[in-house]
Formats: C-alpha cells, sequence, structure tokens
C-alpha cells in the first residue's frame, strides 16, 4: 500500500508537503469566510478565486516547457517561498487591522503566479524522487492521498481556529506550514534528466500540443480534467455562502464541517487508490464523473444537513478518484522528454478553467441561489460523464497510440 515511502527522498519530500497543504487548506477555507463577511458577495467570493487561478492562463503552459529543461526544485522552492511571504503579509494586515478585499485580491494574484510556475514542475518531478519507477503509480496515488488528509484536517482545523481565535492565525500558520518544505527542497538527491532545449519556446510548446493532439486517449483525459474544474471544483468555493445558508449564525463551525465532510470522503477515495489502482482506468474515471455530477446536483435539492453532509462526501470522493486516475493515466502514457509539458495542460486544464468556472458559479450563486447553482453544476458534469462513454467508445474502435 505504502510502497512509494520506501524512497527516502519521496517520504521526506511526502510529508513536508502535507504539512504544507494543512496549512494551504487552512488559509484557503479562512479567506472564503473573511471575504464573505467583508462583502457578503457570492461573486467577489468567486472573483477571489478567480484571482487565485488566473495566472495559470498566461503561465502554465510556458511553465511546463520549463519543467522539461530547468531545474524542478529549484523552482518549486521559490513558489513555496512566494506563497508563504503572500499567506504572512495578510496575516499582518489582519493583525494591524487595515485589511480589505483588493489586497486578498492582490495576494492571491501572487500566490496565483506561483503556483502557476510550480505546478508543472511538482507534477512532472514526482518521478524525479524515485529510485524505482515501478513505484510511479504509487506515488501519485500517495500523492494524492496526502493531498487529501490534508484536505480533510485543514479544513477542520480551520474552523476551529476561525472559532476561537479568528482568521490571522489560520494565514500566519498557513506562512509557517510552508517553512518544513522549503528545508527538505533543499536537500532531495537531484535526479532530474533535462532535456535540452531544441528552438524557441513557442516551438518546444507546439511540439507537446502536437504530441496530445495524436493521442485520442490523452485528449479525453485532459478533456474530463477541465470538465471538473469548470464544473466541479467551484462547489467548494461557494462552501461558505451553504454554511451561512444551512448553520446560520454559527457560520464558521458549519463551514469547517462542510469542508470536512468533502475532505473525508476524498481521503477516503485516495486511500482506496493507493491500496490498489484499477485495471480499467477509463471506466473508473467516466464512472467518478456522473457520481460527482449527481452527488453535487442532489445537494441543491435539500437543506437537511444530514443529507447534504454525506453528499458532499461522496462529491469529495468522486472527483479525487477521477483527477487522480487522469493523473495516474497520462503519468503511464507520457515519455520523461515530454513529461513537464503534457503535465502542464494537465494542470492546465484544472487551473486554467477553474477561474471561469469560480465566476461562472458565483454568478449564477447570486442571481439564483446556492441550490440552483449546484443542480446546474451537477447536470452539466452528468452530460460530460454521457459524452466521455461516447468518445471513449469511439477511441478504442480506432486506437492511434498505444
Amino acid at each position: 500500500m505504502f510502497e512509494a515511502f520506501a524512497e527516502r527522498d519521496y517520504r521526506r519530500f511526502w510529508i513536508a508537503q502535507f504539512i504544507s497543504n494543512i496549512g494551504s487548506w487552512m488559509q484557503g477555507l479562512a479567506q472564503g469566510w473573511l471575504v464573505y463577511r467583508l462583502t457578503d458577495s457570492p461573486f467577489l467570493l468567486g472573483f477571489v478565486a478567480f484571482a487565485n487561478s488566473a495566472p495559470s492562463l498566461l503561465f502554465m503552459l510556458p511553465a511546463g516547457v520549463l519543467a522539461d529543461h530547468l531545474d524542478r526544485l529549484r523552482t518549486f522552492r521559490a513558489s513555496q517561498i512566494t506563497q508563504a511571504l503572500s499567506a504572512l503579509l495578510i496575516a499582518l494586515s489582519i493583525y494591524t487591522g487595515h485589511i480589505g478585499v483588493w489586497q486578498i485580491v492582490a495576494a492571491s494574484l501572487i500566490s496565483g503566479v506561483a503556483i502557476s510556475f510550480s505546478a508543472p514542475a511538482y507534477q512532472a518531478m514526482v518521478v524525479d524522487l524515485l529510485d524505482d519507477r515501478t513505484r510511479l503509480s504509487n506515488a501519485v496515488a500517495m500523492n494524492s492521498l496526502q493531498f487529501n488528509l490534508s484536505r480533510a484536517l485543514g479544513p477542520l482545523l480551520a474552523g476551529l481556529t476561525l472559532h476561537a481565535w479568528g482568521s490571522f492565525w489560520c494565514f500566519f500558520v498557513n506562512a509557517l506550514s510552508f517553512v518544513p518544505q522549503i528545508f527538505v527542497l533543499g536537500r532531495l538527491q537531484k535526479r532530474q534528466v533535462r532535456a535540452e532545449p531544441i528552438g524557441a519556446m513557442s516551438t518546444r510548446l507546439a511540439e507537446g500540443l502536437r504530441y496530445v493532439h495524436g493521442d485520442r486517449v490523452m485528449k479525453l483525459l485532459l478533456a474530463i480534467v477541465a470538465i471538473i474544474s469548470l464544473l466541479g471544483y467551484p462547489y467548494v468555493t461557494l462552501m461558505p455562502m451553504a454554511a451561512r445558508l444551512l448553520y446560520a449564525h454559527d457560520d464558521a463551525r458549519g463551514l469547517g464541517i462542510l469542508m470536512g465532510s468533502i475532505g473525508v470522503g476524498a481521503l477516503l477515495g485516495a486511500l482506496a487508490l493507493s491500496v490498489r489502482t484499477p485495471l480499467n482506468l477509463m471506466r473508473i474515471i467516466i464512472v467518478s464523473l456522473a457520481a460527482f455530477g449527481l452527488a453535487l446536483g442532489a445537494s441543491g435539492l435539500t437543506h437537511a444537513r444530514l443529507i447534504v453532509v454525506p453528499l458532499l462526501a461522496i462529491c469529495g470522493c468522486a472527483m479525487v478518484v477521477c483527477a487522480a486516475l487522469c493523473n495516474t493515466a497520462i503519468q503511464q502514457r507520457v515519455p520523461d522528454a515530454m513529461r513537464g509539458r503534457v503535465l502542464s495542460m494537465y494542470t492546465f486544464g484544472f487551473f486554467g478553467f477553474l477561474p471561469f468556472g469560480n465566476l461562472l458559479a458565483g454568478a449564477i450563486a447570486e442571481h439564483r441561489g446556492l441550490p440552483m447553482t449546484m443542480i446546474v453544476l451537477g447536470g452539466g458534469l452528468v452530460a460530460a460523464a454521457i459524452a466521455a462513454i461516447i468518445v471513449s467508445s469511439h477511441a478504442k474502435q480506432s486506437p492511434n497510440r498505444p
């Protein structure tokens, strides 16, 4: 189950990244709560999330080219330092009482730029942490486990922290949580084999795009990731609104419960994948996409907490299974020389469509309310799953790359 932990560098990286992600989830929840408290606007709630994701539209794909040629460890370390300073500045603004929504937007943009350059490097460097590449599938699953374990713990800790001490400590703890990762990244063995840059960046990017264009399965996997980003993940951004709706004046505690339920579901999905990677990846990907849509749509049909909380857990489980298996399938298919560029398309598929999904969800919630937003997003995911079945069957009939 934990075979990737036999690799010393991977184990150290995993633990440090787990600590960092707990802090990031704490800040993410506190940031949404703070924005909604300052503005009472679902649209601005979505707009702040848009600011965090928007830089990926400009930088994510070029960063994938750089991930094939630059030192991935240094790139990722620089991003961690930038995000730590951004969190610290917001914490100090809260502490001094000079915090406004546009400061949060500016910090989100700075973090978004840092993430845009580090995300392709992070995805591509997983293989660089391993001496035995047969452990790659387990390493990808363990990354998903780490991410979703932090998703379960981070919001829970944030909810308790918000209720007891306020938002300052969520941002300050996040700033501190980057320190172990920054330390570990400077002490990992360098295994990356850098590809020689041939031609202009646009030429190298075009080469990666041509590779993906020639692989029907790869295109379908990337399209599913984009759909999850556009119609699936934005529901998380609206959880402060759901907490206000379901828990009234105890919304800080309620937000922790809702986000914790999503995290628990995601953790269970990641645990299942770490035990065993399914043989028929595409079938499970499509089933999980449909389950995500059905659970999300159903959560908009009721205000009963005892029903909504488990439905959100199903959403968390289905979303992580779908996204993690897409990542695994891509990692298994892509050659090393193209790894950074193709995985930048994976991260672009997620981050690039996320800002538009957040704006869309925020706009619908502003004018039609949260229940209708959940129904629309869930229905879109189910329709995408049906389309994926059709496309997948055509790809099997006319394969063009093993």
